[in-house]
């Protein structure tokens, strides 16, 4: 009885190591496989992008900075 219990538990065990095993690889070969055509799709578009979000991202960070400033500035006041 304890020998079957012990028995069910390892296969438990090792079916559920398996499935996991091989979920993570197949995740892992997902992953390459929707990077590689991804990247192949996005290489003669993402440098007008990249210019752009630098722009953007410049913009962000002096308005930002100024907000903050400005925060500084009313609060020492008090």
């Amino acid at each position: 009885m304890i020998g079957e219990s012990v028995n069910f538990m390892i296969i438990g065990m090792s079916v559920v190591f398996a499935f996991l095993v091989i979920m993570v690889l197949v995740l892992k070969a997902q992953g390459k496989l929707i990077n590689y055509f991804i990247a192949s799709k996005n290489d003669s578009s993402t440098s007008s992008i990249t210019n752009g979000n630098e722009v953007t991202d410049a913009k962000k960070v002096a308005i930002i900075s100024a907000a903050v400033k400005h925060h500084i500035q009313k609060n020492s006041k008090n």
